[in-house]
């Protein structure tokens, strides 16, 4: 055993004891001894608990991550580099699928509109609950509206143009009005167009955007009446909910003439059967002919009308319809070998574009449009006749009751 010191509780310091002898005899009975060893402290018995009997969670956990990191150092150095890369990538794409799903979901839960009981139409759920022919309807809560626009204007569809090269507004003109629904339950996707010519009831307002009145109009003016492409927007998708007895409808896009080339070029151009004569890129087609549709040409076939013709915009919503259909076969084919397209594109269009459509919306939307189809028999007019005013202006009036049954049919349920 190695020589003994003694030390006072009250007072450790060595100085004050020499040895065993001396000073240690008188010290009051109130000081209390104990033994400190002079040799290491690895030299002192040791105390065994149940926790030092055997190696602890710990100590294992440790040997085991220098085993890793020993066989990690001894790898040859392209193998660490590999191992290092594969890592990083399992870590990314984790990452991204994580989030993908997520705005996959938050997608869903903002476009879907919920139907939450059965029951009679409120002012809080108009369009949700209607009665027809004696029976009760309630909205599909699966289907999915979206009102697409092309505009007729060539500037960004923010610039402003002058007043007096529009009837109404600055906004500029709807040329194009289609509602597409999405069935993401069924997989149904159908298109509805609406002439430009529709009459129906309109919102005017003034210079300053204050509500001044209603008028029975030709469509196509409500969204010149709006003093920014986003008031544009909602003036349309007031107008044709109410032409369609108050169906909500989720989203809006709407598109000025510059970003038609953008969409077309985005998936390597559309083929399509010509219709009718019509002059594109300064070249006339015949009936029949087919056309690869490249750049401006694009625009110029869904947008090229003869004005001094009598329904010739009728003849060009066929062209569109067309268009739209042959597009959306083309877009599914080069989507499923980018799925990044579709965002790619989104980000593209912002100067040429006004929409309320999100990118959560598109993650949800993309995964479920390409299980989707889209033929001519998903693709109807609303149902009226075209008639010529007195002022020489075409007018398309709805037949009412045939719409009735189109909107009953397309975006509601009967209640049991």
């Amino acid at each position: 055993m190695k020589k003994k010191k003694y030390f006072s509780h009250k007072e450790r310091n060595p100085q004050n004891f020499v040895g065993t002898q001396g000073p240690f005899n008188d010290l009051d009975s109130e000081y209390i001894t104990e033994i400190l060893y002079e040799d290491d402290f690895e030299d002192r018995p040791l105390k065994q608990s149940r926790h030092s009997r055997s190696p602890s969670k710990s100590s294992k956990r440790l040997k085991r991550s220098r085993g890793i990191l020993d066989r990690f150092l001894a790898m040859k150095r392209w193998k660490k580099v590999v191992l290092c890369v594969v890592t990083a990538l399992v870590v990314v794409i984790t990452g991204l699928t994580g989030s993908f799903f997520y705005l996959r979901a938050q997608g869903e839960k903002n476009l879907k509109t919920k139907v939450t009981a059965n029951g009679e139409s409120t002012d809080d759920d108009t369009g949700l609950f209607v009665k027809y022919k004696g029976k009760k309807y309630q909205y599909n809560e699966d289907v999915i509206n979206f009102l697409c626009l092309g505009i007729d204007k060539d500037t960004p569809i923010e610039a402003r143009q002058e007043a007096e090269k529009l009837a109404n507004g600055s906004a500029g003109l709807a040329d194009a009005i289609v509602l597409i629904s999405i069935n993401v339950e069924s997989g149904e996707l159908q298109l509805l167009a609406i002439p430009r010519d529709t009459v129906t009831t309109i919102k005017a307002v003034n210079e300053n955007g204050k509500f001044i009145g209603e008028a029975e109009q030709q469509i196509t003016l409500q969204h010149a009446y709006g003093q920014n492409a986003t008031q544009a927007c909602e003036l349309m998708i007031e107008a044709v909910s109410k032409l369609l007895f108050q169906v909500p409808i989720q989203r809006y896009c709407s598109l000025s003439l510059a970003a038609i080339p953008v969409l077309n070029d985005a998936v390597g151009g559309v083929d399509v059967q010509v219709l009718e004569e019509v002059e594109i890129g300064g070249k006339t087609y015949n009936p029949g002919e087919t056309v690869h549709l490249e750049g401006d040409m694009a625009r110029d076939y869904i947008q090229e009308r003869d004005c001094n013709v009598v329904g010739s915009s009728m003849g060009r919503l066929d062209r569109q319809k067309q268009y739209i259909t042959n597009y959306f076969a083309k877009a599914k084919e080069t989507v499923k070998n980018d799925l990044s397209l579709p965002l790619t594109v989104y980000n593209s269009l912002q100067e040429n574009m006004c929409t309320n459509i999100t990118p959560e919306d598109i993650a949800y939307l993309v995964p479920e449009l390409l299980g989707m189809s889209l033929s001519a028999e998903n693709m109807t007019t609303i149902p009226g006749e075209a008639t010529l005013a007195e002022n020489s202006l075409l007018e398309y009036h709805v037949n009412t009751e045939l719409l009735k049954e189109v909107v009953i049919d397309s975006f509601y349920e009967e209640i049991p």
